[in-house]
């Protein structure tokens, strides 16, 4: 599943031990097609459907479908939270019938339940269960969701007919709804991204501590995933920042490079390049 679908970012990679990746498998899958019900059938009751059937399958009154019984089981074995996955439904609901947000509080609502939750849960199979990490990890998940919507401005608005991006923000810098859809991006929204990107930058910057307080191989994975974001975010940079005429996507040695990266090398990446 997650070979059909691109992401910039480590999956339960191969950096991870063969029992966490199993049990980040599932949740991914868990996720993906949830997520995939939402924003790709555009589907309210396929979606009540998914929750019903997930929530049966944890009660214990059904035992049928095979992705609900084997995530069941790692619910069980690792003593997970319910609530991090039925937020984790509830934001892909809103994604069904919220398309805009006036200011950055609720974006970053929005975030808490589509983003947040992942990250918990890898925390979680990796037997870490605390507040200090919890918050790092949040900031970093936050960030890590902002950062696709920023590469996915325009397809975002073409496809789905969404802006994630506070509408305060896009009247402050002068952006408008045509000037999105357009091939290249002007002066105002390559203002907008850059803004964005310089914040998401700072905000893995201040996650990165996260990296010295998991242990094992989790150290290492989350490495990757920073190296990754620090890569797409100098995309941007090559690309002036104009992510309307080519979405910034990592090649596949660039990902190699990252996952390699985070293997053997334990230095920050560069997040945050001031400007001249």
């Amino acid at each position: 599943m997650a070979q059909q679908h691109y992401e910039n970012f480590p999956v339960g990679s191969w950096l991870l031990p063969a029992r966490a990746r199993r049990h980040l498998h599932r949740i991914y899958a868990f996720a993906r097609t949830a997520d995939d019900l939402a924003d790709e059938l555009r589907d309210p009751a396929a979606l009540a459907a998914f929750r019903q059937d997930f929530l049966a399958h944890v009660a214990g009154t059904r035992a049928e479908v095979p992705l609900f019984v084997e995530l069941a089981a790692t619910i069980r074995e690792l003593q997970l939270e319910q609530a991090l996955f039925t937020d984790l439904l509830d934001a892909f609901e809103q994604d069904l019938h919220v398309n805009r947000y006036d200011d950055e509080a609720l974006l970053l609502d929005y975030c808490r339940r589509s983003a947040n939750p992942i990250g918990r849960l890898v925390l979680r199979v990796s037997g870490h269960r605390d507040a200090a990490s919890d918050a790092l990890s949040d900031r970093i998940c936050t960030a890590l969701q902002l950062l696709n919507h920023l590469q996915d401005l325009r397809s975002d608005l073409l496809e789905r007919d969404r802006i994630y991006f506070p509408a305060r923000d896009l009247q402050r810098f002068g952006v408008t709804e045509d000037m999105l859809r357009a091939g290249h991006a002007g002066s105002e929204v390559r203002a907008l991204v850059a803004a964005w990107a310089q914040r998401l930058g700072t905000d893995f910057a201040a996650g990165w501590p996260l990296v010295q307080r998991v242990r094992g191989r989790l150290r290492w994975e989350l490495r990757a995933i920073l190296r990754g974001a620090a890569a797409v975010l100098a995309g941007m940079r090559r690309q002036d920042h104009d992510v309307l005429g080519g979405k910034v996507r990592l090649r596949k040695h660039q990902r190699l490079l990252c996952l390699l990266g985070g293997l053997c090398t334990a230095r920050a990446p560069e997040f945050v390049v001031e400007a001249s």
